[in-house]
């Protein structure tokens, strides 16, 4: 029988079950309501959600729906402040599902930049959470490699997309950190939410013991690509599925265990759902 083994953080983070949990409440009152952009990456949640009503937004649009009569959510990893007022105006209601720890993140760099600091930060610069990050103090330059790090000022802070890989960052951190007799004054915050810091552990553990590794989740989530990458260095039978449906039972040829990693906007029925066709394999 194939052993399977299942990371014991799995399925949606508190921040993205906080997001989706709001979101449901309303729809089952039978709210009208919009979410700006995807509420989570996660193409199958995102069905699930739109099913039961949700509409969408692109808040890049210049001409939006009418929204007098609607709730807009703004969902999990937080959107442009400038936007954000915009929605104020225009909506009946705001309610802002912005993961938590994306606006502590958020309260940090803009406290840096009032107390003089260049700011950093380690992160995709397209990411939906970066757009937000940027648009709350004036000026922050993102990047995804010590080399980016050029002509610099003298007090200098450091920060990291909440979903970015502890290697990376501590890369960086530490080539600056050779560096401070250069500078007056440096500032490394490790803003790597907790929850992905312990799914990078589990998945470097899970792709060292097993067999094959499943890490499961949206092909356009940032820490669900993040946990694929980490894994497929360590073992080359990694594979990125976003739901059962995806699984091609010759990957499984000789193998005799599978570890079974998520992205924090995987829902657990998802989880489920794969356990129950990996149990019908023969091995």
């Amino acid at each position: 029988m194939l052993k399977i083994e299942i990371a014991e953080e799995i399925g949606f983070c508190f921040g993205v079950d906080r997001a989706v949990k709001i979101v449901e409440s309303l729809l089952y009152k039978g709210t009208k309501v919009y979410v700006t952009g995807e509420l989570i990456h996660n193409a199958d949640e995102m069905k699930r959600l739109t099913e039961l009503g949700l509409c969408s937004i692109d808040i890049n649009d210049e001409k939006w729906p009418d929204l007098s009569t609607a709730t807009v959510v703004i969902r999990a990893h937080g959107i442009p402040i400038e936007v954000f007022e915009r929605l104020k105006d225009e909506a009946q209601n705001v309610i802002d599902a912005t993961c938590p720890v994306v606006i502590t993140l958020s309260d940090s760099i803009k406290s840096a930049e009032e107390n003089g600091f260049e700011i950093f930060l380690y992160g995709h610069e397209k990411h939906d959470e970066v757009q937000h990050l940027k648009s709350v103090v004036k000026q922050v330059k993102v990047v995804e490699s010590y080399e980016e790090i050029k002509n610099v000022s003298k007090k200098i802070a450091l920060f990291s997309q909440t979903t970015m890989d502890i290697d990376g960052f501590s890369k960086i951190s530490g080539k600056l950190g050779e560096e401070v007799s250069k500078l007056s004054t440096l500032l490394i915050k490790n803003s790597i939410c907790h929850v992905t810091l312990q799914r990078e552990r589990e998945v470097k553990r899970l792709a060292k013991s097993d067999d094959l590794c499943l890490i499961v989740g949206g092909k356009n989530s940032s820490n669900t690509k993040k946990l694929f990458d980490i894994a497929k260095k360590l073992n080359t039978r990694t594979y990125l599925v976003l739901d059962s449906t995806e699984i091609n039972e010759k990957w499984f040829d000789s193998v005799q265990s599978v570890g079974i990693c998520s992205g924090t906007s995987t829902p657990q029925r998802i989880i489920n759902d794969i356990v129950e066709r990996l149990r019908t394999f023969k091995i």
